[in-house]
């Protein structure tokens, strides 16, 4: 995968958290999804990140939504 495809992934990705968390600000999605991006900053294999990080955002924010 190309970066800019990966980049234009974890947009959509920052939309759709923000609407499967409507009690989330926007800042606090995107800073999720950016801070579970750089959790695969630098790994080799990219086809797969962005399912990765829409999976890991999706599991902080419900931690911290629901708290």
């Amino acid at each position: 995968m190309n970066p800019a495809e990966e980049e234009r992934q974890i947009g959509l990705i920052k939309g759709r958290l923000s609407v499967k968390f409507p009690g989330a600000t926007r800042e606090v999605v995107d800073d999720a999804v950016d801070e579970a991006y750089s959790h695969f900053s630098g790994k080799n294999i990219r086809d797969f990140v962005p399912l990765l990080v829409e999976r890991r955002a999706n599991e902080t924010l419900t931690t911290r939504v629901a708290t």
